[in-house]
């Protein structure tokens, strides 16, 4: 299930900044589709998404290093952000385009998702998908 903490700050305002994955987070940004038939499957199990319209994908933050070994051979086009790379994320009321946005917002409860979830929801999306 997902996390409460939130050890990191959020733009406070309604712009989109870049900040570090690896830290508090890592993002697992999923091609559109796949992603819109995995939130589907996760329902209120999935922690905050953040919507990239222009790169067509949608991104869940998972603990960093948690999703390290996940074999992704088997996730086509799905694609971790770790350590030394940057995600583009929204600030607090940024939950409407156009841009960047957060398409499942950040609330209590409502954090990081579980990663081995995550996982096996994407396996399964993706099975259906081909």
């Amino acid at each position: 299930m997902p996390t409460n903490a939130l050890p990191w700050t959020l733009p406070a305002d309604c712009s989109v900044r870049m900040l570090p994955a690896g830290r508090w987070w890592d993002a697992v940004h999923v091609p559109r589709a796949l992603g819109e038939h995995a939130l589907r499957l996760l329902g209120d199990a999935t922690g905050a998404v953040i919507d990239d319209p222009g790169g067509k994908r949608l991104a869940w933050l998972v603990e960093p290093g948690a999703a390290d070994l996940w074999d992704m051979s088997r996730l086509p086009r799905v694609e971790l952000r770790g350590s030394a790379t940057f995600i583009y994320v929204p600030g607090v009321d940024r939950t409407e385009g156009p841009g960047v946005h957060w398409r499942v917002p950040l609330a209590p409860g409502r954090y990081l998702t579980e990663p081995a979830f995550l996982l096996a929801v994407l396996q399964m999306a993706t099975r259906v998908a081909r």
